[in-house]
């Protein structure tokens, strides 16, 4: 047996176009083969995932036959829109931008989020920006704690832990978002027959790091199998603009900026796809840690949190369980 050699780069594509080639295949493949579509309906937030979907698709089967869809809201970095519309007409990508704010409004999002933000703190009005954002210090024991930080008129932030229940509500208020975006993909999908092309990436995907039936609602995830350090990789190959590649990953649905690592992962990209890899393919402690410069118990800490992640997301990840209990015609007959 071969001995992995586990090292910083190993997650480093040696032949991207072999990557490449199979990804437009599968992509054809499931649009005019499997779903029997006339295009893509593709989610783009200016952001590098959905930059490189887009692109990916674009040239497996066209880029007259996909269309993105461009859903900012009041609270959406205002460089979302600016960089969307700019990769579009980059890469004569068709667009079409429908601000979801009325929608959200109306279902009372903002309403909710804010009337918790004012129990915890008084002073909120319509100058202050807000986040949520987890601490889990892998140094120490501790489950991942989360809380609401608050950037005043002042520009001071303010760091409040939230009950569980209020954690719960304001966290179910911000799904609403992805699920709008959802439905609004859907319905360009139906309407000119096409597929809805997902985002979701291997980390992304194996922690649970989306919303199921909102940016989980979708026909096909190219991107899957893909770790987030390749993903970039892919972006420079496929010469995605220097601004999408550079930016900060976030989920951007919260007024107060928030990145990926400070929302939900705790660790940078590159370290959390190293410690799935290394998982995945039952890298020794030793080779973690020397690799990664990681004590034993840091490593260890580390899996323990993937796990729950894993383990707490494992029902978005499967088609919802349904009741079978044999030939239920045999049973009324008798």
């Amino acid at each position: 047996m071969i001995k992995l050699n586990f090292s910083k780069d190993i997650l480093q594509i040696k032949d991207i176009e072999n990557v490449v080639k199979p990804l437009h295949n599968f992509i054809h493949k499931q649009v005019f083969e499997n779903y029997r579509k006339r295009g893509i309906v593709i989610g783009i937030s200016g952001g590098i995932d959905s930059a490189v979907a887009t692109k990916l698709c674009c040239d497996a089967i066209g880029k007259e036959n996909v269309l993105g869809i461009i859903l900012p809201e009041k609270e959406s970095n205002p460089q979302s829109k600016e960089f969307a519309i700019k990769y579009c007409e980059k890469f004569g990508v068709k667009y079409e931008i429908e601000d979801i704010t009325s929608i959200l409004d109306s279902s009372r999002i903002y309403q909710i989020r804010e009337k918790i933000i004012e129990k915890y703190f008084p002073d909120f009005n319509q100058s202050c920006t807000y986040r949520l954002v987890f601490s889990e210090n892998f140094d120490n024991d501790g489950l991942s704690i989360p809380y609401l930080e608050i950037n005043d008129e002042n520009k001071k932030t303010h760091k409040l832990k939230l009950s569980s229940n209020d954690y719960f509500t304001i966290t179910a208020a911000t799904n609403i978002k992805h699920r709008i975006r959802m439905t609004r993909l859907y319905f360009h999908a139906e309407k000119n027959n096409f597929l809805v092309c997902g985002t979701t990436n291997k980390a992304e995907f194996q922690q649970g790091y989306f919303v199921k039936y909102g940016d989980g609602g979708v026909d096909i995830e190219p991107l899957a199998n893909l770790y987030k350090t390749q993903i970039y990789q892919l972006g420079k190959h496929l010469e995605i603009p220097n601004e999408i590649i550079e930016r900060k990953a976030s989920p951007d649905t919260w007024s107060f900026d928030v990145s990926d690592e400070e929302f939900f992962y705790s660790l940078p990209y590159d370290v959390v796809d190293l410690m799935l890899f290394a998982k995945e393919k039952s890298i020794s402690l030793n080779d973690i840690c020397s690799t990664l410069n990681l004590k034993e118990e840091q490593v260890k800490r580390i899996f323990n949190s993937q796990d729950r992640k894993s383990k707490a997301s494992k029902t978005s990840r499967v088609f919802p369980p349904s009741w079978n209990d044999g030939d239920i015609c045999r049973k009324t007959r008798n």
